[in-house]
């Protein structure tokens, strides 16, 4: 078992791999909180990747802080764990702060991912764009949070979230419910949010294309 806090304080460019596995085929938990406080002109690239065994939980919480004209980008790989939580907190109070998430995450058996991501932002020409795209197979589940903020004195700032799920399974589910809320004028907010299944058919055509032999 596992129960860590990290904090970085990024001054400067700096790239951070977090990698967390099981040992064994025992039952793990893991309750892990970030936090990145990115100062004025930081960029900050963050890897987290969650290969827990299927035995496992793993509950993770994250916390942004962006300062003017910082960077933070995330690229998040959910792959484990029975029960996955995420939760992802971002405050972008600096003018010009820019934060990029992008998540990536696979279901099967009866694993659970349930992500929940929330985004403020307080500063002029502050730029979030959440990215969630995955696939759920047999009986997994996936619930997507996802809230765009838009605070008071935020002007010409944007935020973009798109959560797309790809369905392997008739007893697979996703939920989804994306939200903006907004109290400031001049910013532009989009959402998307869209689950489908392979078409049996196309599929079948793409395979009979891969095993035709090369003609020259």
């Amino acid at each position: 078992n596992l129960t860590d806090q990290i904090l970085i304080n990024a001054k400067g460019k700096s790239t951070i791999t977090i990698e967390y596995k099981s040992q064994g085929e025992e039952k793990h938990f893991h309750n892990g909180v970030l936090k990145v406080i990115a100062d004025e002109n930081a960029e900050v690239n963050v890897n987290i990747i969650n290969l827990l065994n299927e035995k496992s939980d793993n509950f993770q919480a994250i916390e942004s802080i962006l300062n003017k004209n910082a960077k933070v980008n995330y690229t998040i790989i959910d792959i484990g764990g029975k029960s996955s939580i995420t939760n992802y907190y971002s405050n972008l109070q600096g003018e010009n702060a820019q934060n990029d998430v992008k998540t990536v995450y696979l279901g099967v058996d009866e694993q659970l991912k349930d992500i929940n991501y929330i985004a403020e932002l307080y500063g002029a020409k502050t730029n979030i764009n959440i990215d969630v795209q995955g696939a759920l197979s047999d009986k997994a589940k996936k619930h997507f949070k996802g809230t765009i903020d838009f605070k008071k004195g935020c002007k010409k700032a944007k935020g973009d979230e798109n959560e797309y799920c790809m369905l392997l399974s008739d007893k697979a589910k996703a939920i989804a419910l994306p939200m903006l809320l907004c109290t400031e004028e001049d910013v532009e907010g989009n959402h998307s949010t869209a689950s489908g299944k392979v078409d049996s058919k196309v599929l079948f055509l793409s395979l009979i294309h891969i095993s035709e032999p090369t003609r020259r």
